[in-house]
């Protein structure tokens, strides 16, 4: 932990003095004491900083250099390089200025929390806290610090984008992505889809079926219901394309809906761009391994759902946490270890707690040094 501290030299004067009109006093020489340095132990936790409600979010900026959360709005962050990594809700970020773009690296410490298929070892996780991990966080040492270019930043994306298909760079044919599923939590539901053929034009997408599941929560689904095949023709639109899958029908732009498709014309051909996004108000998130039959409505903030075009977040790759390990809505740290690399230095980090004393959740504390050549 960079933090600097000013010793200061004490000195004593002791003066007598005699009474009487023939009393003379005799001064010594200050004697200086042994100067005395506070001495930062390896280790010590900082926090909670509060990022606030899951209604009324709010972001922690901290300056891992010396040692201060800056109180920022979200424009002058994205202008300001002095801060590092920030916090909020359940999300880490780093900055990504010209100035001072941090980068992150996630070591195997503790990487026994997961089995061998990459499932989570519930008992390591609830028998885990803050000082039983304390051993494998100080074991990290500037030995440990990979090349640069094992370092990974934050960068934007959009969440689904073009996602949804496959481009084969020797024939350059475009076929549908049929095993790459989407949520998307719009207007009171979610709908779970797939794209599962399309058709070009030229570089222009003239049809395109999508495989639809609903699940809506005013109805009361609490799982989604059978897919069903959704066909949109895009050819030769004269506007963009709006669709609501609750409907299975093509909208208007002041329509609710949940998906769009930009039209567009490439080489006088008019069709749609190879590129979905979501509605300003909605969410979405990318399901793989077509692993959610339901969603939780309780748990939603915990799934990874995201704004339409969002940043990839470093720490996603390696999140900090499990969720809801022993039936509970809480959060339980993994108590690993990364390597946070800023403009001019390199830094190890723990997140230790996502709760405060009192057991609120969106409080971090964590621990953190500076990994310094010896």
């Amino acid at each position: 932990m960079k933090i600097s501290y000013l010793a200061s030299l004490s000195a004593v004067m002791l003066l007598t003095a005699c009474g009487g009109s023939s009393s003379s006093s005799d001064s010594v020489e200050p004697s200086p004491t042994e100067p005395t340095t506070p001495v930062v132990e390896e280790g010590a936790i900082v926090g909670p900083f509060s990022t606030g409600t899951t209604s009324e979010p709010t972001r922690v900026y901290f300056d891992l250099d010396t040692g201060a959360a800056l109180e920022l709005t979200a424009e002058e962050a994205a202008e300001n390089s002095v801060w590092d990594i920030a916090f909020q809700r359940t999300k880490v970020y780093l900055n990504t200025h010209s100035d001072n773009s941090v980068g992150a690296f996630f070591t195997d410490v503790n990487s026994d929390f997961y089995d061998e298929t990459g499932a989570a070892v519930v008992d390591s996780f609830l028998n885990a806290d803050a000082d039983s991990e304390l051993d494998d966080y100080l074991a990290i040492s500037a030995t440990d610090i990979p090349e640069e270019a094992s370092f990974v930043g934050d960068s934007e994306e959009s969440v689904i984008g073009d996602k949804f298909y496959d481009y084969d760079m020797t024939t350059h044919v475009v076929t549908a992505n049929d095993d790459r599923y989407f949520i998307v939590d719009s207007d009171d539901a979610y709908s779970k889809f797939r794209v599962t053929d399309l058709t070009t034009q030229g570089r222009t997408l003239s049809s395109i079926t999508f495989g639809v599941a609903m699940q809506d929560t005013l109805a009361g689904d609490t799982e989604f219901g059978a897919e069903s095949a959704l066909t949109i023709n895009t050819a030769d639109c004269t506007d963009d394309i709006y669709v609501d899958f609750g409907l299975g029908a093509v909208m208007s732009a002041t329509d609710a809906w949940d998906i769009t498709l930009a039209c567009t014309t490439v080489d006088d051909i008019t069709g749609a761009e190879f590129d979905i996004h979501i509605a300003e108000d909605a969410t979405a998130l990318v399901d793989d391994a077509n692993a959610y039959d339901a969603i939780d409505s309780e748990a939603a903030q915990f799934y990874g759902f995201t704004s339409d075009v969002t940043q990839e977040l470093a720490f996603d790759a390696n999140p900090w946490y499990q969720y809801n390990l022993n039936g509970g809505h809480l959060l339980w740290s993994q108590y690993g270890v990364y390597l946070v690399k800023t403009s001019d230095a390199t830094f190890k980090m723990q997140i230790t707690s996502y709760y405060d004393e009192a057991g609120t959740s969106g409080n971090y504390s964590f621990r953190y040094d500076e990994l310094a050549s010896e």
